[in-house]
């Protein structure tokens, strides 16, 4: 990996354009001796961290940490943290200062990590630095990752044209928060509307919601990366791969070699030999048998029911087949109609 961001930008490229612009000005190594000699000089740098404690349970989600100066913190005051992160190589950074952190790599509008968390936090401008039309994916998976109850803490600039806090607000409420605090700074500063700054408390919905079902189907399974059902695929001839997702689907963006397209509606008929319509290929209660979707959501539901009725080996791919083909793995076209 790269130490400076101003001499490779390929990490950077994933998270978005402007992400990529402000990068380019960016040595990473300076920015974080910034924040060394200010802490060195006698200035307070942990006000993040010092607001996020004060809401915080017993494990945090630091949603886009950077080079994980505020994940660290928290760690040291004593809270389980995961550090998340699209740019490989700000990530990089935080691992060489806590190697013993969690530390992962991926977009926060599609991984699926294997946990959830009682606080998911987001103070460095994350929302405006991800793709536009990212923004609502982002608060919905974040609610897929907090437990009932849990707090989700974000601040961002606000920006004349920019990401709105009414848009912020509605996405929010779109997946079960509700807006609990609000200041203007991470010191708690009233918030005034026309402030160019936030700081937002939301709570999840308590009740069991969608995300809970998912939550509670996934507990029962042992879920597959692409990179090692792809693996798998090429060393265990008795694996069955089913595709779940529409026949429209797999006609325009492919679908996964030596997979069988088991429509979601019909899976459960399709793999109990009780129903009488089993699908040829299928031996028994005892076979691997994995579900793949578009994006991992109703194969975790379906792999549990297929648990449920006994196949007690039966699990799915982690972010279904777009992950597939975001990790570059080889997809086959369907033969065109003649």
């Amino acid at each position: 990996m790269a130490e400076s961001g101003a001499t490779d930008l390929s990490n950077a490229a994933a998270v978005s354009a402007r992400w990529v612009e402000w990068r380019r000005k960016l040595d990473i190594g300076a920015y974080d001796r910034r924040f060394e000699q200010m802490a060195a000089a006698g200035h307070d740098v942990h006000g993040e961290a010092d607001f996020i404690a004060s809401y915080a349970q017993s494990s945090v989600l630091d949603a886009g940490c950077g080079t994980g100066r505020i994940a660290i913190e928290l760690e040291q005051r004593g809270y389980e943290v995961v550090g998340v992160d699209l740019d490989a190589d700000m990530l990089s950074a935080a691992r060489r200062k806590q190697p013993n952190m969690q530390w992962v790599v991926d977009d926060l509008a599609r991984m699926q990590l294997p946990r959830r968390f009682t606080t998911i936090a987001m103070p460095g401008n994350v929302m405006i630095f991800c793709e536009p039309n990212d923004r609502r994916l982002i608060v919905h998976n974040m609610a897929q990752h907090l437990e009932p109850n849990g707090l989700l803490i974000a601040g961002f600039a606000l920006e004349p044209n920019g990401y709105s806090l009414l848009q912020w607000d509605q996405d929010c409420a779109a997946s079960g928060f509700e807006l609990i605090e609000r200041f203007s700074t991470w010191d708690r500063q009233p918030f005034v509307g026309a402030g160019d700054y936030h700081v937002s408390v939301h709570r999840r919905a308590d009740r069991f919601t969608v995300h809970d079902l998912v939550a509670e189907a996934r507990s029962l399974l042992e879920r597959i990366s692409p990179t090692d059902l792809h693996h798998e695929l090429s060393h265990n001839g008795e694996l069955a791969v089913l595709d779940t997702r529409q026949l429209r689907d797999r006609e325009r963006d492919g679908y996964i070699s030596g997979s069988v397209h088991v429509p979601l509606s019909v899976v459960e008929w399709r793999v109990d030999p009780a129903s009488g319509y089993t699908e040829a290929g299928l031996r028994g209660f005892d076979q691997r048998i994995v579900l793949v979707c578009n994006d991992g959501y109703s194969s975790s539901l379906a792999a549990a029911t297929l648990q449920r009725l006994g196949f007690g080996r039966a699990t799915d791919l982690v972010g279904g087949f777009q992950a597939w083909v975001r990790a570059g793995l080889p997809v086959e076209s369907m033969p065109a109609a003649h």
